[in-house]
Parts: structure tokens; sequence; C-alpha cells
């Protein structure tokens, strides 16, 4: 990377805020500025908090409507976006020197804010985290880098964003390198891509239909998240949830793992 980086970092991403806070450490690069969202629940409130603790200057924006105005003092240097609520105009992003989004998944494959529940439910045996260059769709836009992550059978929603969580902070800091690599340009999207939701995960995400197998419902079970939207269905009316557990998971797996 050159040797002063500045950067404005978009953060919405609960549990991301390591990759924030190495940027933040390193000596080529300086965070000029954070910006989060106003309404914050917890988890995403907890890792604002260690964002502040750690000194880096923080702003909160009030709704998509005051974005613009947020972002105006921060023109001409770099844009990063980690797991931030909404999508950039384009006559914002072209204020920027560049503007980049780190994404939880292998771009093309899994665009859109609930990516993990959906590969969980197609029972992916690959995943990965994806820095790319931010355009006017939604996680459509060239990819600088990519780093792939194994799954297994019993990964779960939380499981996976642990393994996609630890790797983000090595790979943000590689692609800083990468763009600033005589002669490198970002790789377009291929045109095919599977897993596609842009909208928010709801409850309703997460009604099984129990007449089906048990084995046929795994993979959508263990796609719910037992404490956000767990797996249920309905007898005489009443809600019944399901939680899926080894008993003799191995000490070596992710304890959020099933």
């Amino acid at each position: 990377m050159s040797p002063s980086e500045k950067l404005v970092i978009l953060f919405g991403g609960a549990d991301r805020e390591q990759t924030v806070l190495r940027l933040h450490r390193q000596p080529a690069v300086e965070v000029a500025g954070v910006i989060v969202p106003q309404e914050q629940h917890g988890r995403l409130r907890a890792s604002i908090k260690r964002l502040t603790d750690a000194g880096l200057p923080l702003t909160a924006v009030h709704g998509k409507k005051d974005l613009a105005a947020k972002l105006q003092p921060f023109a001409g240097i770099i844009l990063l976006s980690i797991g931030f609520p909404y999508l950039i105009a384009p006559s914002d992003l072209d204020r920027f020197k560049l503007c980049l989004n780190l994404h939880p998944s292998l771009l093309p494959d899994y665009r859109g804010p609930t990516s993990t529940a959906l590969m969980l439910k197609n029972n992916e045996s690959v995943t990965g985290a994806t820095v790319h260059v931010m355009d006017a769709g939604m996680d459509t836009g060239p990819i600088v880098l990519q780093h792939k992550i194994k799954l297994t059978r019993f990964d779960t929603v939380r499981s996976v964003l642990n393994k996609t969580y630890a790797v983000e902070p090595d790979l943000m800091l590689a692609a800083l390198r990468r763009i600033n690599t005589p002669g490198f340009q970002p790789q377009p999207q291929p045109e095919t891509g599977k897993g596609c939701l842009t909208r928010r995960r709801t409850p309703a995400d997460s009604e099984i239909d129990p007449g089906k197998p048990l084995l046929q419902l795994f993979d959508s079970i263990r796609a719910c998240d037992p404490q956000n939207y767990p797996a249920h269905f309905y007898v005489e009316g009443q809600t019944v949830c399901i939680k899926l557990w080894r008993p003799d998971r191995p000490e070596e797996d992710d304890p959020q793992s099933l």
C-alpha cells in the first residue's frame, strides 16, 4: 500500500470490528473516520463500543438520507464498507478515490445480506470472503481479492461467520497492498452466480415443514440461528422451536458449530 493510505469506514458489521482495529494499528493506514448506523442492536452495539474504546473517530448516521452529508468531509480518500446496512448512491461513490466492500462469501455466489444462512441451506462445502469494488449494484462490483474457507456438514450460521470474520483482517490488508501494485486491475465478476437474497432474513424464513423427513430438513434447521431466528413449526397454534447439537462434538471444532 502507499506510504499513508487514508480511509473512511462505513461499519455496521456486528463482530467484525477486528478488521477496523487492525487497519487502525497499521503505520501505513490512517482511519480518518468511522461512520456507523444510529440504530444498533446488542452485538453491533458491543462492536462499536470496542471501536470507541480504541480511540477511533466515530460518527452516527441517522438513516440513508443523512449519509451523503456525513460522507462529504471524506471525499477523495478510500471508502471501505464492512457490513453497512445501506447501499451507497453512485453519486456518493464518485466522490472517493476508491470504494471497497468486504463481503462474507465467494462472490458472485451469495450476494446480499443473508448469504450465510442461504449457503448452509444449500449444503455448500466451501465459502469465503471477498474484497470488491463497490458499484451501483448489491455486491456486484469487480473483485480485488478472495479467500476460500472450508465448511463441514456441522457448521452453523455462527461458526461460518466465526471462520469468515477471522480471515477478514489479513484479507483486507492484502487487498490494500494489491490495489497499489502497478498495473493491477480488479476482475469483473462472472455473470453466473448462485444464491442471492436481497432482503434481510425474517423469522418467517425459519419456519420448516414438519411433514418432511428430518434428514431432508437438517440443512434448513442448521441455517437458522437459534438465538435470532430459530427453526420452528406450529402445533395447535403454538410455536415449537428446534435446536440441534452433537453430544460428542470433537474438541477442535468451533464451539459454535453443532
